[in-house]
Formats: C-alpha cells, sequence, structure tokens
C-alpha cells in the first residue's frame, strides 16, 4: 500500500510485477483535500467550504463501492452531481476515476488462501 507516488509505484511494480499495489485512502482524500483548496480546482475559499466536503463525501461513498459496476455508476454520478464543476470533473477523471481499482474496496476483494 502506497500513496500516489509514481516513481514508487513504478518501482513496485519492477521489482514485484505480480503483486497488486492499493493506494492508502487516507492519501487519497490528502491529495484532493490539497488539490481541492488550490484556486485552479474552482472551489477553493471560505465561500465552497461545504462543495468541498460534498465532494470529499463523494469519493468516500466511492471507496466503499465492493463491485466494479457500482463504482462506474457512482463515477457517473458523481460527473451529474458536480457538472457545474468542470475542474473537478476534469481532475476526477484525470486522476481518480480510472486508477478506482487501487483505491476503492472493489478493487480490494480477495480471496483467502488457504
Amino acid at each position: 500500500m502506497v500513496d500516489k507516488d509514481q516513481a514508487e509505484v513504478n518501482a513496485i511494480r519492477k521489482v514485484f510485477n505480480e503483486s497488486d499495489i492499493l493506494l492508502c485512502w487516507y492519501h487519497v482524500t490528502q491529495a484532493v483535500t490539497r488539490w481541492l483548496s488550490i484556486s485552479e480546482s474552482g472551489v477553493n475559499g471560505p465561500e465552497k467550504t461545504d462543495s468541498r466536503a460534498h465532494i470529499i463525501q463523494f469519493m468516500s461513498e466511492m471507496k466503499c463501492c465492493s463491485k466494479a459496476q457500482e463504482f462506474k455508476e457512482k463515477a457517473e454520478m458523481f460527473h451529474c452531481q458536480f457538472r457545474n464543476f468542470k475542474y473537478v470533473c476534469k481532475y476526477f477523471r484525470n486522476n481518480w476515476e480510472t486508477i478506482g481499482h487501487l483505491w476503492s474496496n472493489f478493487g480490494r476483494c480477495y480471496k483467502q488462501r488457504l
């Protein structure tokens, strides 16, 4: 389990190519929270506190998805819910949606080996 440091991910994949890599939920929320606080997000500043909290809450719900299809449907809902925040949707699509299996529960479903 790692944060989203691509150099670290690449090194792990090179050495342990058969292992799955998962992203730490704490680091996911930290990265998203930090990005939401910058002006480029379009939701920075004290007047958008509720919007930022809603975005994080929605991602928390996505984290709880236990099936890929459920995650996909929730991602579509994310884009509908936050369509007025085009930079948020673009950030989510480019940075988190395509790697949902690394941070959402559906990517963490392993059968116990005996």
